[in-house]
C-alpha cells in the first residue's frame, strides 16, 4: 500500500509536556515537584521551595488523544492497522487517507474514532486516536490491545484512567516489534521458488537435444509461467506476503527463457529444413545426358527414348538406370519393348512395376517412381550361378563296374538307389530353403514399407539418415538375394508360392508414399 510515508519524511512533533528548545527551557516557569511529606523540596537552581501536596491523577475525557509509539515504520503501521479495520468484527472502516495517514472508523455500539500514524523517526512510528461516544474508553482499549497483538509486542499500561499517560511524554517505553511480528509481511517463497525454477528454465534453453518444436518448448514454460504468476497475485498489495518485486523478476526470466527457446527452435527448424533438403539432393536422380552402355548385360534391353537420366551401377553381372522424363505411355511402350527381347518368363505386370526373366534366366525389373511418376527406374542381373553338385568321376566308375560281375552289378543298383534317396531328400532341402527365403522377403517387404511411410511423412529426417542407408542396403541385398532364384528349377508348388509372394510384395511396394 502506497502512503504518505513513502514519499518523503515527516517532522518528528515535540512530544507533549517536554521543552526541548533551548529557549522553551529558559522561558519555561518553575513548576511545583510533588514530594514525600517530610523531605525537603529543591528547586532546580538550589533553593528550597514551599513544599505542595501531591495532585491526584485525573481522568482522561472522552475524546483526548490516546497515544502509542511502535518501533515500527510509518508504512508497516498503516498496513496493519488497514488489515486490522477490514478484518475485525468490532469496527467498521469508514475512511482511509493515504495522504495524511488518517483513519476514521466506527464500532457497532456508536462509537466514533478518528486515527491518524506520526512518523517518530529513529523511534519507529505513533498513532493519535481520539475516540467519542458512552463506550469510548472501552473500545480504545480494546481497539490497542488488538493493535498490540497484531504488531506482536506486550499489552501496553492503561491508556486511560488513574496513572494513564499523558501525551507523548507521559507514554509507556516504546513498543519494541517482536520476531515474526503479524504486522511484518514475510517474503513470499513461492516467488522466491518462481525466480529458482525460471532461471533453470532459462539454461534448460541452452542443452543441445535435437526435435526442438514449439509444442516441447510451450510444454516446458507452462510451470514456470504458473509460478512466476502466482507469485504476482500472492504478493499483491492487499496480499498477506510481499516480495512483488521477485515475483515480476520470475515473470521477466521465464519470458527470457522463452525468447532464447525460441531463437533455438527457429533455427534447428530451419537447419532441419537444410539437412532434409541436402539429403533429397543427394539421393534425387541427376538428370544429366547419359550413354547407353555397351555391355553384354546391357545389350538384353532396349534403349529408351529418353537420353536423359543417371546411371546407378554397371558391371558385367548387373546394370541399373534411372530414366528422367518419362510419361506413362512412353513406360508402357517401354515394357512392351522388353518382352519383345524375350522378357516374358514368370512375369509380373502392374501399371507401375514390370518383372520377367528370358530363356537364360536374366532378370529385369521395370517401375516408375513414386515420387517423381516421370522417373522409370530398371534394373538386370545375370541369373544365379548354382554349385555343380554332380560326380561324373564317380558316375563312371559306376558305368564300369555295372559291366563286372553280378555282384557289382548289385552293388551299382544299390548305390543308385541311394542316390535317388539323397537326391530327393536334397530337393526337400531346397524347397524348404527356398519357402524360408521368400518368408524372410516379405518379412523385410513389411518392415520396408512400414519405415518409409514413416520416413516420408517424418519432419526431421535427418535423424532417420543411418537407418535410411541400413534400409537401403538391406533392401539391395534382399533383392539380390531373391532376384538370383532360378524359377526354371522350381517345382511347380514352389513356383506357384513364388508368383504369389512377389505379387503381394510388388502390391505392397506399390502403396508406399500414398
Amino acid at each position: 500500500m502506497t502512503t504518505p510515508f513513502d514519499q518523503q519524511p515527516q517532522p518528528v512533533p515535540p512530544s507533549e509536556g517536554t521543552n526541548d528548545a533551548p529557549e522553551d527551557r529558559a522561558n519555561a516557569p518553575t513548576v511545583p515537584n510533588t514530594v514525600p511529606a517530610g523531605q525537603p523540596n529543591v528547586a532546580s537552581d538550589g533553593a528550597t521551595t514551599t513544599p505542595m501536596a501531591p495532585a491526584t491523577a485525573s481522568q482522561r475525557p472522552a475524546g483526548a488523544p490516546f497515544d502509542r509509539v511502535y518501533a515500527v515504520s510509518p508504512q508497516q503501521l498503516f498496513q496493519v492497522i488497514h488489515d486490522q479495520l477490514t478484518t475485525g468484527a468490532t469496527f467498521t472502516l469508514d475512511n482511509e487517507n493515504t495522504q495524511t495517514g488518517a483513519f476514521s472508523f466506527h464500532s457497532y455500539d456508536g462509537v466514533n474514532c478518528t486515527l491518524t500514524v506520526v512518523p517518530q523517526g529513529a523511534a519507529g512510528a505513533a498513532i493519535r486516536l481520539e475516540a467519542t461516544g458512552n463506550e469510548s474508553a472501552k473500545r480504545v482499549d480494546e481497539f490497542l490491545a488488538a493493535l498490540d497483538k497484531r504488531i506482536g509486542v506486550a499489552p501496553a499500561p492503561a491508556t486511560h484512567g488513574a496513572g494513564a499517560a499523558t501525551g507523548f511524554a507521559g507514554a509507556a517505553a516504546p513498543a519494541v516489534l517482536a520476531p515474526n511480528a503479524q504486522g511484518v509481511k514475510k517474503t513470499s517463497k513461492l516467488a522466491v521458488f518462481a525466480i529458482i525454477w525460471g532461471v533453470l528454465f532459462v539454461l534448460a534453453q541452452f542443452v543441445d537435444v535435437s526435435g526442438r518444436s514449439w509444442g516441447g518448448l510451450l510444454f516446458a514454460t507452462v510451470i514456470p509461467a504458473l509460478l512466476s504468476g502466482f507469485a504476482v497475485y500472492v504478493t499483491r498489495p492487499s496480499g498477506k506476503v510481499q516480495g512483488r518485486v521477485l515475483a515480476w523478476v520470475a515473470v521477466g526470466i521465464t519470458v527470457v527463457g522463452l525468447v532464447i527457446g525460441g531463437v533455438f527452435v527457429i533455427r534447428d527448424d530451419a537447419k532441419a529444413k537444410a539437412d532434409r533438403a541436402e539429403l533429397e539432393a543427394s539421393l534425387a536422380t541427376k538428370c544429366e545426358a547419359y550413354s547407353w552402355p555397351e555391355s553384354d548385360i546391357a545389350a538384353l534391353l532396349p534403349q529408351p527414348k529418353s537420353t536423359k537420366g543417371e546411371i546407378k551401377s554397371e558391371s558385367s553381372d548387373y546394370f541399373s538406370i534411372e530414366v528422367c522424363g518419362t510419361d506413362a505411355k512412353q513406360y508402357a511402350d517401354y515394357v512392351k519393348s522388353v518382352q519383345d527381347n524375350g522378357f516374358t518368363v514368370d512375369y509380373s505386370k502392374s501399371a507401375d512395376s514390370f518383372n520377367a526373366k528370358n530363356a537364360d534366366g536374366y532378370s529385369v525389373s521395370v517401375s516408375r517412381n513414386t515420387d517423381d511418376e516421370t522417373i522409370m527406374s530398371i534394373t538386370i542381373q545375370v541369373p544365379e550361378k548354382k554349385e555343380d553338385t554332380s560326380t561324373d568321376g564317380d558316375a563312371a566308375k559306376q558305368d564300369d563296374k555295372s559291366t563286372g560281375t553280378g555282384t557289382d552289378s548289385s552293388d551299382a543298383n544299390k548305390q543308385s538307389d541311394q542316390s535317388s534317396d539323397q537326391k530327393a531328400q536334397q530337393n526337400t532341402n531346397d524347397s524348404a530353403d527356398f519357402k524360408a527365403t521368400m518368408d524372410s522377403y516379405e518379412a523385410f517387404i513389411d518392415e520396408y514399407v512400414a519405415f518409409m511411410n514413416k520416413y516420408q511423412k517424418s519432419d526431421n529426417v535427418v535423424s532417420m539418415a543411418t537407418d535410411y542407408a541400413s534400409m537401403m542396403k538391406r533392401y539391395s541385398e534382399f533383392s539380390q538375394k531373391v532376384d538370383a532364384i532360378d524359377e526354371n528349377s522350381l517345382s511347380s508348388e514352389d513356383s506357384a508360392y513364388y508368383t504369389e509372394v512377389m505379387t503381394r510384395c510388388t502390391q505392397k511396394l506399390a502403396s508406399v508414399g500414398q
